[in-house]
């Protein structure tokens, strides 16, 4: 007895199919673990920055403390030495290629605040402003390119000042002299992060009350107060 064996002949395309369908399976797990390596990424980077956040520190005061003598300008009135408090920072965003720096008075009787310092095309390695020589400085409301420090009015009230740093991704923000408002128009959509430092200020040289209209200086005992409320 003759026994024919008869054997299954493939489908014709059923192969490539098959073939077809488990490389895009197999390409479909490799995305799916790169999204998932990206997440876990970019999770990582968020904590990262969460932990340790850019930021601005002064071991010259605290934030919200006041600032001194030493800081405070020495003309117009005002006796102290202008010179700037030293600034330093951390944590600096990743694609940072230069700092700006803007001290400014919010409590100024000036539209816009009245803006003590200008300092921009810091490098990117920089972590420290000390002293007044800074880098490209621009013009402050005093008309000048350099640090000008407090010096508020005669009327005893706190004014506020605000230490703005920017991590900008340009080298070059412009050529020296620029304005506030040209300096915040140039790194406009280039900012990276902005840390904030806010500083105090009473010139107790020229803190007085105001009596039936006229300014007096104050006695000790009221120039106390005043100092109590910068602690």
């Amino acid at each position: 007895m003759r026994i024919t064996r008869h054997l299954a002949k493939p489908l014709p395309g059923k192969i490539p199919v098959v073939v077809s369908t488990g490389i895009l399976i197999l390409g479909l797990l490799a995305l799916s673990l790169l999204l998932s390596l990206s997440r876990t990424s970019h999770l990582a980077i968020a904590s990262r920055n969460a932990l340790h956040p850019f930021t601005i520190t002064s071991p010259d005061f605290r934030d919200g403390g006041p600032l001194s003598a030493k800081n405070e300008l020495n003309q117009f009135g005002c006796t102290g030495s202008n010179i700037a408090p030293q600034l330093n920072w951390t944590n600096v965003p990743a694609g940072t290629h230069s700092f700006v720096m803007l001290m400014s008075d919010y409590d100024a009787p000036v539209a816009g605040g009245f803006h003590h310092w200008i300092v921009y095309n810091i490098p990117a390695h920089v972590r420290e402003l000390e002293g007044n020589n800074a880098f490209t400085e621009g013009t402050t409301s005093f008309g000048s390119m350099e640090y000008g420090g407090p010096c508020p009015p005669p009327t005893g009230e706190i004014h506020h000042y605000l230490f703005l740093l920017y991590a900008t991704n340009r080298a070059q923000v412009g050529s020296p002299g620029l304005t506030f408002s040209e300096v915040v128009s140039a790194i406009q959509g280039k900012v990276l992060g902005q840390p904030v430092l806010l500083a105090r200020f009473i010139c107790l040289s020229r803190a007085a009350l105001v009596v039936d209209g006229t300014l007096s200086h104050p006695r000790s005992a009221q120039k106390q107060n005043v100092e109590r409320k910068l602690n």
